[in-house]
């Protein structure tokens, strides 16, 4: 078992927490070693480059694959609380909850 499973090391360790990393200056990059099981250096992970370029276009296709309706019934755009608060990044100060509705087939 490596550093990144290490419970001495990580809260929950096998569990699926991204937003442990969200107040961290952690880069994927190969600079901390936090992440050393994507490796350092000349031996960093090869699909990096890769997984960083091909994140974006998976989310692109995510979105583009769904009609997306608000959470909570009839709200209309106009309606949205877009009210912003400060931190590390701009973020919404009541997230936006949308649900995806699969599209209609032609044929």
């Amino acid at each position: 078992m490596g550093n990144g499973h290490d419970s001495s090391l990580w809260e929950d360790p096998l569990d699926f927490k991204p937003e442990r990393f969200w107040e961290s200056d952690i880069d994927v990059r190969g600079r901390d070693f936090q992440l050393i099981p994507f490796g350092a250096g000349r031996r960093i992970c090869l699909g990096l480059p890769l997984a960083t370029r091909m994140a974006p276009v998976t989310l692109g296709s995510i979105l583009n694959t769904f009609n997306w309706k608000l959470y909570g019934g009839n709200i209309a755009p106009k309606d949205l609380d877009m009210e912003e608060k400060f931190g590390l990044t701009l973020a919404k100060a009541q997230p936006l909850l949308a649900i995806p509705v699969p599209l209609q087939r032609l044929g």
